[in-house]
């Protein structure tokens, strides 16, 4: 999953799509339970995230792979929103994609490139990402509304 240099350690961790869903499972787990004070996960949410991925996918994963992969979705949450906001762009919630005809998306494309990955496309994991990366984490009953 690691590319490696002359000394033998990782200096790049790869991040596969059944990676990255137990990343967002997990991580939306523990933003449900609170373990998100102040815009950060706690330690032992990153930990867990960290031996699951090892366990599971038979990798050398660290903590630093994980914060720097929230930083990612982080990065991809704030491009989704910003189409969304965008006039020019539906939202299809059923298939949590962004939905725009070939002229826009040629035009938007041709504009942002970072755009094209997220349209018309099904966003996976939309949901969970949703939870991993908003801002003002509530718990219990309100949690549920968090999902826009």
């Amino acid at each position: 999953m690691g590319k490696r240099n002359k000394k033998g350690t990782s200096k790049q961790f790869r991040w596969t799509k059944p990676m990255e869903h137990v990343f967002l499972e997990i991580l939306a787990e523990e933003a449900q339970k609170g373990n998100k004070p102040s815009n950060t996960f706690r330690a032992v949410s990153i930990n867990l995230v960290v031996e699951a991925i090892s366990k599971r996918f038979q990798v050398q994963c660290d903590a630093k792979y994980v914060e720097n992969h929230l930083r990612t979705v982080k990065n991809q949450r704030q491009i989704i929103c910003k189409i969304r906001g965008e006039s020019s762009f539906g939202w299809d919630d059923n298939m949590k994609m962004i939905t725009c005809d070939r002229a826009t998306y040629d035009a938007a494309v041709m504009a942002h490139k970072k755009y094209e990955p997220f349209l018309n496309k099904s966003i996976d994991h939309y949901d969970e990402m949703a939870l991993v990366v908003r801002k003002d984490m509530s718990t219990g009953s309100f949690a549920s509304t968090l999902l826009t």
